[in-house]
């Protein structure tokens, strides 16, 4: 069991494996959420940002794999995991080749799939604190350092959260827009550029370290100050 609480989302359309994978990781004290099909995810991730998502690629309104790819162009550092009946080598090849991290065939006993996931919680251990570190707090949307506490929008909250879990690598601006968008309208690179503009205000307001995110030209933005996710 990893010693802190993990964002879990199983994307599952069995109901009796997804309501029992569900009870299995609340029973482990993670935060854990689940949903049947592919289109019902973004009514999920308004509140609610992942660390790991468990992935059924057989889904009704979907590919699996699709959705793995997308997720993985959209947050480089998430774990992701697969759980399929599809078997064969080649199968699994593509998987891994798609941006998962680990690949299960079903059915998977859930102790074999808890250690899978305790494996990837390494990527998001915290790292030691200090007086300079700042909290992000995601499900109050707030952000706590040194110099006191900030109200973010939900908006800020996904986009330094994003920062945070690609784990010292630039975010490009595509990628923010698809985080940030509503339905096919993406945000330009202008708008995404003030808005990061207003979050380095509030890290700095908080007590954080200046420059707090850095445009790397070509690249994106990089998160330059230390940011705990809680």
């Amino acid at each position: 069991m990893t010693a802190f609480a993990l964002k879990i989302l199983i994307i599952e359309d069995n109901d009796d494996i997804l309501q029992g994978w569900l009870s299995f990781f609340q029973s482990r004290g993670h935060y854990v959420r689940g949903v049947a099909l592919a289109e019902e995810l973004l009514d999920e991730l308004g509140d609610f940002t992942p660390d790991i998502y468990v992935i059924d690629l057989n889904l009704p309104d979907a590919d699996g794999l699709d959705l793995v790819r997308k997720l993985r162009n959209v947050h480089p550092k998430v774990g992701i995991v697969i759980t399929t009946a599809r078997s064969q080598i080649g199968d699994k090849v593509v998987g891994y080749e798609s941006g998962a991290d680990i690949y299960f065939t079903k059915p998977v006993d859930p102790n074999e799939l808890m250690a899978g996931v305790t494996a990837l919680a390494k990527r998001f251990r915290p790292v030691a604190a200090h007086a300079q570190a700042l909290h992000l707090r995601l499900a109050q949307h707030a952000l706590e350092g040194p110099a006191g506490s900030v109200d973010l929008s939900p908006n800020e909250s996904i986009m330094l959260a994003a920062l945070v879990r690609a784990a010292g690598q630039p975010l490009a601006r595509w990628q923010l827009a698809e985080l940030l968008g509503e339905g096919e309208v993406l945000p330009s690179a202008a708008t995404i550029e003030m808005r990061m503009a207003r979050l380095r205000k509030k890290l700095t307001a908080a007590g954080g370290v200046t420059p707090s995110i850095r445009a790397i030209y070509g690249r994106g933005y990089l998160l330059s100050c230390t940011v705990l996710l809680d």
